[in-house]
């Protein structure tokens, strides 16, 4: 969905925009701008090698392994994807951990203009927009309108263009996104998730709540690694 909604609005400005599906070892063979991609830490951890290798955008849309964060992080890998310590820190934040989970997405969520996202989602698949669904459509909004943004479809553009600290977007949860120079991870709100009696699920919390004194922003970096426990992804 992400791939189609990009299609159109590229041809609006005269762009393009392709979509290959692609191996690792196929990486240094093809003339791409970015990868977008998930499976176990494993593997995207040797995506994220390859991609700085060859020099190339990696979006991570699955993986949650606070390794790749941390001591495994890659200059030209971006997480889309919550990390552990992520989901960790809302459920700490939440008190609620017997029964609950954290996510990034949910289709029954309706604020922010997720109802509308929800809906086309399931008009289109004929089920509910996930979590994995939501990072993968949101990665591909991210890449679309940073080549827009940027006026270059390069990596090396797209990298310096998402470090910037003024790049944010909107992924319909009612805050600017934004990635974090340290280790590359996207701010975002995650929600609480509890199963209901009728074998359903709703959602309990939504994570992080700013302080009195405090940005959201700062609130959204209490989820995760923080500033100074990581090498820097960045150059």
């Amino acid at each position: 969905m992400g791939v189609d909604e990009a299609k159109r609005a590229a041809e609006l400005f005269g762009g393009a925009v392709e979509q290959i599906p692609l191996q690792i070892g196929d990486l240094g063979r093809a003339q791409l701008s970015a990868v977008i991609g998930d499976d176990n830490g494993e593997t995207c951890a040797a995506l994220a090698r390859a991609a700085a290798r060859h020099r190339i955008l990696f979006m991570n849309v699955g993986c949650a392994d606070d390794a790749l964060r941390v001591r495994a992080c890659e200059t030209f890998t971006f997480h889309v994807a919550p990390s552990e310590a992520m989901f960790r820190d809302a459920l700490a934040q939440s008190g609620r951990r017997d029964r609950a989970s954290a996510t990034a997405w949910d289709g029954l969520l309706t604020r922010f203009g997720a109802d509308s996202l929800n809906q086309r989602f399931r008009a289109a698949f004929g089920q509910s927009m996930t979590s994995e669904a939501w990072t993968a459509w949101f990665a591909v909004k991210v890449l679309w309108e940073s080549s827009l943004r940027a006026k270059s479809s390069s990596a090396i553009a797209l990298r310096n263009y998402l470090e910037r600290d003024s790049t944010q977007f909107d992924g319909q949860k009612g805050a600017p996104l934004s990635f974090r120079t340290w280790d590359h991870q996207l701010r975002q709100p995650l929600y609480v998730v509890e199963p209901t009696p009728n074998g359903g699920a709703r959602v309990v919390a939504e994570l992080p709540v700013a302080g009195e004194t405090e940005s959201f922003r700062a609130a959204l970096d209490r989820l995760g690694t923080p500033q100074g426990s990581s090498a820097p992804c960045g150059r």
